[in-house]
């Protein structure tokens, strides 16, 4: 005798539109979560921030200097 196959059913998990509550965890006390996580992890916060910050400082600086080219 050979083996009957048996259809299964699928299984789909969806959000609801009218949950409003998805992702309310993810925002709560927030400052406090990212406090933390710079506090512990310092060091690597500073090699990400201070490229990013200087990037921005010089990009300024340079455009404002590229104002004031034409003033000698």
């Amino acid at each position: 005798m050979g083996k009957v196959p048996i259809r299964l059913k699928d299984v789909i998990y969806t959000l609801s539109p009218f949950n409003q509550q998805v992702m309310a965890g993810l925002w709560h006390d927030l400052p406090h979560k990212l406090h933390k996580k710079i506090s512990e992890n310092w060091l690597s916060s500073l090699f990400l921030i201070t490229p990013v910050v200087g990037t921005y400082w010089y990009a300024e600086h340079y455009k404002e200097q590229e104002k004031l080219h034409h003033r000698f």
